[in-house]
Order: structure tokens, then sequence, then C-alpha cells
């Protein structure tokens, strides 16, 4: 068995360091980042994405990725 923890956090932009913040204490722990059923077609990786997220806005546009990493096996 393994615990998940899922978290979803939308930051105003003018708070872009909180969220650079959070994402060095993440990075911090990857570590204890799994990747589980490695090379199947059900496989999933543990990952920290930081987007900048423009769905709020007429017309809304797809997020642009700022950082993103994904575990290992």
């Amino acid at each position: 068995m393994k615990l998940r923890i899922r978290c979803d956090l939308i930051i105003d932009i003018e708070n872009e360091t909180v969220a650079m913040k959070i994402v060095d204490e993440l990075k911090k722990v990857k570590n204890y980042f799994k990747t589980i059923r490695l090379g199947e077609i059900a496989e999933e990786r543990s990952y920290i994405v930081l987007e900048k997220c423009y769905h709020d806005e007429n017309p809304s546009k797809p997020c642009e990725i700022v950082f993103r990493w994904k575990a290992g096996g």
C-alpha cells in the first residue's frame, strides 16, 4: 500500500514567489516520491508541476508550464 497526497493550489500571480517557495519545499522531499507499476500501461508517477494558468481570462487559453519534475523508476 502507498499513501497519496493530492493538492492543486491556485495562487494569484502577484504571489509567484510564494508559489516558488512551495515548489522548493516539495523538491526537498522529492526522494520520497515514487513511481508505481513502472513500465506498465497503468504506470503512475509522482510529479511536481508549476504552471501559469490562464483559465480565468476571457478568452481563456491553455496553461503554460513553468517547471515540471517527474519521479523516476
